[in-house]
């Protein structure tokens, strides 16, 4: 019945699209006729996402990280396959075995919040440090703003800040570099020294970081 109902929609679509390309369809045309064309046309998408899984399985299979986390996106997400967590999963660990930092940072995400995958915050923190060993900027500012805020981990302030501030000062995190300011404007989870952080919040608006952007402009107006 779902099928049916879903065929009737592209048939709709179908209908609609040929009346802007200025094609009225023949009386003679049939629904049937219209939905073996949808048919044909969801196959030959079907192949054509089958053979790109087959190139991606065989850079994998070769040890190439990017591919993996190709396969792991998609088959986690659904998006362009059908979904299949187990498959997903397994990719997205392989890649962040093997060190690859996207894989790594995503994997701690899904963990810590349970997103698709199971949530494990000790496994996820593992991977969140060791990702942050690398000096991955993005995930020393996630781990940073995490334990400020006690967020899927136990909550530490003076290690969060102390992540924050290296993510934004050494490794010029603009997200960091924006939070560090509005923290420090309004005194929160550190000590207030509005012009630090004036001079990290302007800094990472001037970058392009268009949050930053748009608080620099309202605490210009009014305040933060």
């Amino acid at each position: 019945m779902h099928e049916d109902n879903d065929k009737k929609k592209k048939f709709s679509l179908f209908n609609q699209l040929s009346k802007s390309l200025g094609f009225e369809q023949e009386e003679q045309t049939t629904t049937e006729q219209t939905s073996n064309v949808i048919d044909f046309i969801e196959e030959k998408e079907k192949n054509k996402a089958q053979e790109g899984i087959k190139w991606l399985k065989a850079a994998a299979d070769l040890g190439d990280t990017g591919a993996m986390n190709e396969l792991a996106y998609s088959f986690l997400t659904g998006t362009g396959l059908p979904p299949n967590i187990v498959e997903g999963e397994y990719w997205l660990r392989q890649s962040a075995k093997l060190g690859n930092l996207w894989a790594m940072v995503d994997l701690a995400i899904r963990l810590l919040d349970g997103e698709i995958l199971g949530k494990n915050s000790a496994e996820g923190e593992k991977w969140l440090r060791l990702a942050v060993d690398r000096r991955d900027s993005v995930a020393t500012r996630i781990l940073g703003y995490r334990l400020i805020h006690g967020d899927s981990l136990g909550q530490n302030i003076e290690e969060g800040v102390n992540w924050l501030r290296l993510a934004a000062e050494e490794l010029n995190e603009l997200v960091a570099m924006r939070l560090l300011g509005i923290y420090l404007i309004k005194g929160e989870h550190m000590e207030q020294h509005v012009e630090d952080g004036e001079y990290w919040l302007k800094r990472a608006a001037e970058a392009g970081e268009k949050v930053a952007m748009r608080e620099w402009g309202k605490y210009l107006v009014r305040g933060l």
